[in-house]
């Protein structure tokens, strides 16, 4: 991760997707960008205004922006002449970042997680999680008071090549991050199992995941290549994804979670939910989010 690519947070909030950025630049010794993004209505403005009065309106707006963005950086320390800034009048911040990011070429957006969505209003995390093909991490706005280590989220049971691609960047970006922040390195694997099945077939949840560990595990450690991971670090457990994850992470004491993310687009996405943004809404970590 040597491009890093920031959406500053906006006024009247606390720098957070700043100051996170520093950190990852500081240890990756990666360059970084930051955007701000600032879009007003003008159709209340009087009609006589013409159109060239009103672009002066707007490059006012942006001119202040960039002051304010630059006191900013100043602040958290990441006012480096390598930092390149750029504030752009802009509504759609998420397809902006998409097309952005993928023509500079960054390696890891980074954010404040703002975690409320409704049928009708979809913020720009999710726009982001389900468009984004750079890793996005969304930094917590409220934290567990002790965090430290990593939990890496993997689909084990999946046979598609592309999911066990992704698995294997997930568990990578997992090592890099502990290798680089400190903390240890914890996996997850849910089992897809309803408690209704479990009745039903009388099957222990205990025993299952004892024996999804046994089988499993190997398969993790080659993947891990030298770095070493132990049976502990090996988190399984039966249960659907946003359920069980979120109790996964307190437990481990994680800091960051990595998740993988294949967005639903459309009125789909909306009602059915994705995995990830389920997931997101219990999370008080920070949540790094790949797509494969």
């Amino acid at each position: 991760m040597k491009q890093i690519l920031v959406i500053a947070d906006l006024p009247g909030n606390k720098p957070k997707a700043l100051a996170k950025a520093k950190l990852v630049a500081e240890a990756l010794d990666a360059q970084v960008t930051v955007l701000s993004f600032v879009h007003e209505q003008l159709k209340h403005l009087p009609d006589n205004l013409s159109n060239a009065q009103q672009q002066e309106v707007q490059q006012s707006l942006i001119e202040q922006r960039q002051q304010w963005l630059e006191r900013q950086l100043k602040d958290t320390g990441l006012n480096d002449a390598s930092v390149q800034t750029q504030v752009i009048w802009e509504k759609n911040i998420a397809q902006w970042v998409e097309a952005y990011s993928r023509r500079h070429r960054h390696d890891l957006i980074i954010k404040t997680g703002h975690r409320t969505e409704n049928l009708f209003y979809t913020p720009t995390d999710w726009h982001l999680l389900r468009t984004s093909s750079t890793p996005v991490l969304l930094v917590a706005e409220k934290k567990w008071k002790k965090q430290h280590n990593v939990l890496v989220t993997l689909d084990l049971g999946s046979k598609l090549q592309s999911k066990q691609a992704l698995n294997r960047q997930l568990l990578a970006t997992g090592i890099e991050w502990v290798r680089h922040f400190g903390g240890e390195l914890h996996v997850a694997y849910c089992l897809p199992m309803s408690p209704m099945l479990k009745d039903l077939m009388g099957l222990s949840a205990k025993k299952i995941a004892t024996q999804a560990r046994q089988q499993y595990l190997p398969l993790i450690q080659e993947m891990a290549g030298d770095y070493p991971i132990s049976e502990k670090q090996l988190h399984i457990k039966a249960g659907e994804p946003d359920k069980v994850l979120p109790s996964m992470a307190a437990d481990v004491n994680a800091g960051l979670v990595a998740i993988g993310t294949v967005g639903r687009k459309g009125l789909k996405g909306k009602l059915l939910g994705n995995t990830a943004e389920q997931i997101l809404t219990l999370l008080k970590t920070d949540v790094m989010a790949i797509q494969p």
